[in-house]
């Protein structure tokens, strides 16, 4: 069928891999990481959509190529709805971590005593979703070839890697790292 079908069939197997691994991490986290269940949940939506949907194009080209469509025709219109997928899931993740943020939770689920309209770690997920897209659309449109469908599979492991290493793991650090910093400050404060 075509020289990218090995590569493909990789990826469906790694995305079903991050999402059943996801799964054990998001059930282990559960108010221990995770402390607010509107957090948890907006993580998991997070984590799985990016799995599923690196899952759903990695099988894409193969329904495409069932149905008779042409090699060039397969990767434009993959291309594009990939880059359509990451525009749509990147504006959801934005909009409901707002929302989280103006009632107060940060992306541990504590309660902040003053609201922000966004995190800076989402402010940064913006910006690679619009390159992403824009990254996507383009190659859609101008150069659709095999080697920017992999690209664009492997970007969307990446973000689904990316919300997992930093809600879980991550954050889970840098907050002990910063708890301890101000208990040092404490004892070096009640020391003076």
């Amino acid at each position: 069928m075509m020289n990218a079908a090995d590569a493909l069939e990789v990826f469906a197997e790694v995305s079903v891999g991050v999402s059943g691994f996801s799964a054990i991490v998001v059930a282990l986290a559960a108010n221990t990481i995770i402390y607010d269940e509107r957090r948890l949940l907006w993580g998991l939506g997070l984590l799985f959509g990016w799995a599923l949907g690196a899952l759903l194009f990695s099988v894409l080209p193969f329904i495409f190529f069932y149905f008779g469509m042409a090699e060039p025709v397969i990767w434009r219109s993959g291309l594009l709805a990939m880059g359509g997928y990451v525009a749509i899931a990147g504006t959801f993740a934005l909009s409901f971590d707002r929302r989280l943020n103006r009632i107060g939770l940060d992306i541990k689920g504590r309660q902040r005593e003053a609201p922000m309209k966004r995190s800076f770690h989402m402010v940064l997920a913006q910006v690679m979703y619009v390159v992403t897209t824009a990254m996507l659309l383009a190659a859609g449109v101008w150069l659709p070839i095999p080697r920017f469908y992999l690209v664009g599979m492997a970007i969307m492991l990446v973000f689904s890697l990316w919300v997992l290493l930093f809600i879980f793991f991550l954050s889970g650090l840098l907050a002990r790292r910063t708890r301890g910093a101000v208990r040092r400050d404490q004892r070096l404060a009640g020391e003076d």
